[in-house]
């Protein structure tokens, strides 16, 4: 057994910018993706069906509850704002998994 103490047995590692010069590919150095301005307004949209849809089911829900009559757009509102909002944040899924295995 040594008596030496390890920080005067192990030798310094170089810091990562020594050991490779920086290149304008390197992840550092790279620029941010600007997303699609058609990116943003589907998820914006996808964002406001889906409150939409939320609020139109609460109020057919209370509604129905207290026994009084729902109006047809209001159900038809809570049945199909919520499923198109579900499809376009999915499609907003796929399409950023597919951009980030591009590269």
């Amino acid at each position: 057994m040594s008596n030496t103490s390890p920080d005067n047995v192990r030798v310094p590692a170089a810091s990562a910018e020594q050991q490779l010069p920086a290149s304008p590919a390197s992840p550092e150095r790279r620029l941010p993706p600007r997303r699609s301005p058609l990116r943003r307004v589907a998820g914006v949209l996808a964002a406001v069906l889906a409150l939409f849809g939320l609020g139109t089911l609460a109020a057919v829900l209370l509604l129905s509850l207290q026994g009084q009559a729902v109006a047809p757009w209001l159900v038809a509102a809570s049945l199909y704002a919520l499923p198109l909002a579900f499809l376009l944040m999915a499609g907003l899924v796929i399409d950023g998994i597919r951009r980030r295995r591009r590269g």
